[in-house]
């Protein structure tokens, strides 16, 4: 583990741009599947299949059209088969992704402890998004992140 820490040091001291381009890429799609999982998991949606799709024309979506951020962006935040708006809530939620990352990676810094610290935050974002938008709790997460929590602590320390 001291080795990755090491290695993410150097990075760190000689590319910093190349972390943070990771943090914000590892942010937009931990955001974007935060924004799949608030809405498959009230509507009792499996999240492998179907693949992601409009909710609108039910046009399955491509890659171009799953970029977090930028497709709704490059789509003026419109479906870009059907053309009905697209709930700004999405990239909301992505962009609120992105700036938690940014933050953790912050406080943490080039660390390994980086990756639990995002899956422990990750976890909390989608049970009180979900909670939010549903008024359900999702319990099996919720004692996920309760047992990585003195992971995070240990690691940290």
């Amino acid at each position: 583990m001291d080795q990755v820490n090491q290695v993410l040091f150097i990075i760190h001291q000689e590319a910093p741009w190349l972390l943070w381009c990771l943090v914000v890429v590892i942010g937009g799609v931990f955001g974007s599947f935060l924004t799949c999982m608030l809405y498959r998991v009230p509507l009792g949606i499996s999240l492998s299949n179907p693949p992601s799709y409009c909710p609108s024309c039910h046009e399955k979506l491509k890659s171009i059209d799953l970029l977090p951020v930028l497709s709704y962006l490059i789509f003026k935040g419109k479906c870009h088969y059907c053309k009905v708006p697209v709930s700004p809530r999405y990239m909301f939620i992505e962009l609120c992704t992105i700036f938690i990352c940014a933050i953790a990676y912050i406080i943490t810094g080039p660390q390994l402890v980086l990756v639990f610290t995002l899956t422990w935050v990750i976890c909390w974002l989608f049970i009180v998004g979900l909670w939010v938008e549903s008024r359900m709790l999702a319990k099996k997460v919720l004692l996920f992140s309760i047992m990585i929590s003195p992971l995070i602590y240990l690691l940290w320390r």
